[in-house]
């Protein structure tokens, strides 16, 4: 008996090998995203965090009363933007239970 295998079309390879691709390169970001989060967070000192968090703190509560505020800093190491954000929030509500 003749048995046909049907060959598979091209363009059906071709997008099975690009998702692939893109799947493994995804993957890649990913990991390196989540190993730098870890290695910032392990490295920045408690008393840095603190001190960014009444920064934000401070800025939130300004804000949440009408005052003029500082623009948020930029931040390149996410511990600290997460403890800003935290402390901004925290000034926020406060500000708007006064």
């Amino acid at each position: 008996m003749e048995e046909k295998k049907e060959k598979i079309p091209f363009h059906t390879r071709f997008g099975l090998r690009f998702l692939q691709v893109l799947l493994i390169v995804f993957s890649l970001v990913l990991i390196q995203r989540c190993v730098a989060l870890y290695h910032d967070n392990k490295v920045t000192n408690e008393q840095i965090k603190t001190e960014y968090y009444d920064k934000g703190f401070d800025s939130g509560m300004k804000k949440a009363q009408g005052l003029p505020g500082e623009p948020e800093p930029q931040f390149k190491n996410y511990a600290l933007k997460q403890a800003y954000r935290d402390g901004y929030r925290q000034g926020w509500d406060k500000g708007r239970e006064k």
